[in-house]
């Protein structure tokens, strides 16, 4: 249980380095839409960032399924996958190509991002050469004045909310820290002080 607890919360800890290094290429591409300056490696930057983050959030997912002593069936678990949504099914898609190249899909082949700002929508996605495709778009709820979803990963008609998915993660960590307790040598696990960084030099003697 140990073992199981300290792999998830430095899962947890992967993803909100993550977050809070790469999330970054959101606020870069929408600078350089403003200042009508946008290229190739701002659009790159955004897909590598929610790639990653699709990676993340998937294996933090996978590693509370077998987490011992917690029951799937909790409150916590459902919530959580609640939030995680088909996020599987994306990770697959990407990782293996599961489906045809050739689909029929309306949207780009590697989908397409997309998040907003207030009023604001900003999308990410690479045009493709085969056929046309349409440009997914984020849902404006007129009646509420807001979007359904402010951070969506969209692939083929399946929208994939990356932003309740972290929310889900964030809420999930916060009740196993509150639930589980580990110490090491008589103090309190930290993750900050329990890693090792190592620099190592091969000397080749002469014969």
């Amino acid at each position: 249980m140990v073992e199981a607890f300290v792999l998830l919360d430095r899962q947890y800890e992967l993803t909100r380095h993550l977050i809070q290094t790469s999330g970054t290429a959101l606020d870069k591409f929408e600078n350089a839409m403003g200042e009508n300056r946008q290229d190739l490696t701002n659009v790159l930057s955004v897909f590598n960032y929610v790639f990653a983050l699709i990676d993340h959030l998937v294996r933090y997912q996978k590693i509370v399924f077998s987490f011992p002593v917690i029951s799937q069936k909790s409150a916590e678990c459902r919530a959580l996958n609640t939030t995680m949504g088909e996020l599987k099914d994306a990770r697959n898609q990407l990782q293996h190509i599961n489906m045809d190249i050739e689909n029929e899909n309306s949207g780009p082949l590697l989908g397409a991002v997309g998040w907003a700002k207030g009023n604001t929508q900003y999308m990410a996605a690479l045009t493709d050469v085969s056929r046309k495709r349409s440009s997914p778009g984020l849902i404006f709820d007129t009646h509420e004045g807001k979007h359904t979803s402010e951070f969506c990963y969209i692939y083929g008609e399946v929208y994939h909310d990356l932003g309740k998915a972290v929310e889900g993660m964030h809420k999930f960590q916060e009740f196993l820290r509150k639930k589980v307790s580990v110490t090491v040598d008589g103090k309190d696990y930290n993750p900050a002080k329990h890693f090792i960084a190592l620099k190592m030099q091969i000397n080749l003697l002469e014969n």
